[in-house]
């Protein structure tokens, strides 16, 4: 930055010295101001002015803070520019960058159905966390029509708009995030309710002849997402080997679909154990399409894919869905989501005794604590089998033993007071707590 200057704005006509230098007037009134060159975040000079100060002094500390925070990086640009602007044009580079379509339409709808409404033509540099408190009160407002969002949408809003002001930030126009430390509604994770074994096993045996009953026998066993089932090619199988590797998933966007990576990056190209009985679903399955395949002959589209239309084309997800409603309600089972086979085998595996982290890995979840918080409610039986698993391997002497008095040790069982008397019953062994007065009546029979 190159150096600045302070003057004075007052309505009295310029003054000036012999010389012809102006002079700032001397009177008590107007305001005092700064300008500086400096460069904005395109490259290009600008000058940038300040005012309102009621002293030249208070205007030139105010210039050399400036030329601090330029020299520091820590000025930011002060274009005009408003939130919306910035929000399509953030949106715009990360599409460029390769973001998903579906976080694309989640980001999109965000912006579109809630955040420019209320804030859009607000400018950038002026957003304040009340601003964004006010952007998420106005979205859990009920609606007339429509649904309105829930805790867990509303803290997505949120994290739209915590991403895109860090963007700005980074970018100089923003001194600070103002989506940061802002309080948000509390949102708790719904307990997830599976299918039990027994139910899992009917509905399996149920739909077991319908073209659709091996990809939903596949989905019970290795918790595969829907998107991730219909985009699971024959090459992606290895039977010798007896697993499958995760590379891609159709994802429904509107009614369009698009082939793309898998949800998260930890589930990409994700290794899945098979048990032989899902590999013989597989391997049966193959069978039949090869079957079909040469029925329709050259009419056959060869997609590679595992799970398809009978004429080999890729299926739609809705297709999927609307199938396993029907077979679920013709079983007389209670209603559960597709998704929700995927938990099933999440808690399978749980109530089986494999790790929580071998679980999350199977699953392709993000991080560990997505899995603990979504099934730490279906480890009670397993937490007792592993307590009292642990608490088994510590050899221990016998306490009853230890506890009773050392007469009561050698006298014969059968007799003695607190000893056991088949005629009256089961006498004290000596470990019992104290009752402290409390009176017991005992009645015979």
């Amino acid at each position: 930055m190159s150096g600045g200057f302070t003057f004075k704005r007052c309505p009295c006509p310029p003054v000036t010295n012999e010389a012809g230098k102006a002079l700032a007037c001397k009177r008590k009134h107007g305001s005092w101001y700064f300008a500086a060159e400096t460069r904005s975040t395109d490259g290009k000079r600008r000058q940038v002015k300040r005012g309102g100060f009621a002293t030249q002094a208070d205007a030139q500390a105010a210039l050399t803070a400036f030329a601090e925070a330029q020299n520091t990086g820590a000025w930011t640009d002060d274009r005009s520019l408003t939130v919306s602007e910035f929000l399509t044009d953030w949106l715009a580079k990360k599409v460029a960058n390769g973001l998903r379509p579906t976080t694309e339409r989640s980001y999109r709808w965000h912006i579109t159905g809630y955040i420019t409404p209320v804030i859009g033509t607000l400018r950038l540099r002026d957003v304040r966390p009340p601003h964004v408190e006010e952007v998420l009160r106005l979205a859990a407002v009920p609606k007339e029509k429509g649904r309105t969002p829930g805790p867990a949408t509303v803290r997505r809003i949120h994290a739209t708009m915590r991403s895109a002001f860090a963007s700005a930030k980074r970018a100089r126009y923003i001194p600070y995030n103002p989506a940061v430390d802002v309080e948000l509604p509390r949102v708790t994770r719904p307990h997830v309710q599976p299918w039990e074994a027994d139910e899992l096993g009917a509905f399996l045996d149920h739909c077991a002849a319908d073209p659709l009953g091996p990809l939903y026998e596949v989905a019970a066993f290795t918790g595969l997402r829907r998107g991730e089932l219909l985009g699971l090619r024959w090459d992606d199988i290895d039977v010798e080997r007896s697993r499958l590797v995760v590379r891609r998933q159709i994802v429904q966007l509107g009614h369009a679909t698009h082939v793309g990576p898998v949800k998260t990056a930890s589930g990409q190209d994700r290794v899945v154990d098979l048990d032989e009985a899902t590999i013989g679903a597989l391997l049966s399955h193959q069978l039949r399409q090869q079957q079909q395949r040469d029925e329709l002959g050259s009419a056959w589209v060869d997609s590679g894919h595992v799970f398809t239309k009978e004429d080999g084309s890729p299926l739609h997800p809705e297709t999927v869905t609307k199938r396993f409603r029907e077979l679920s309600d013709s079983a007389g089972l209670r209603p559960v989501r597709l998704h929700d086979l995927r938990h099933g085998q999440a808690s399978l595996m749980l109530a089986a005794g494999v790790p929580m982290a071998v679980v999350s890995k199977r699953l392709g979840h993000s991080s560990l604590a997505i899995t603990s918080d979504t099934y730490s409610h279906l480890l009670e039986g397993v937490g007792q089998q592993a307590a009292t698993a642990a608490a088994a391997l510590v050899p221990r002497v016998d306490r009853r033993t230890q506890n009773e008095p050392r007469s009561a040790q050698n006298r014969p069982t059968g007799t003695g007071e607190s000893g056991i008397d088949a005629g009256h019953g089961v006498g004290r062994l000596g470990i019992e707590p104290r009752t402290r007065g409390l009176k017991v009546r005992c009645s015979a029979g």
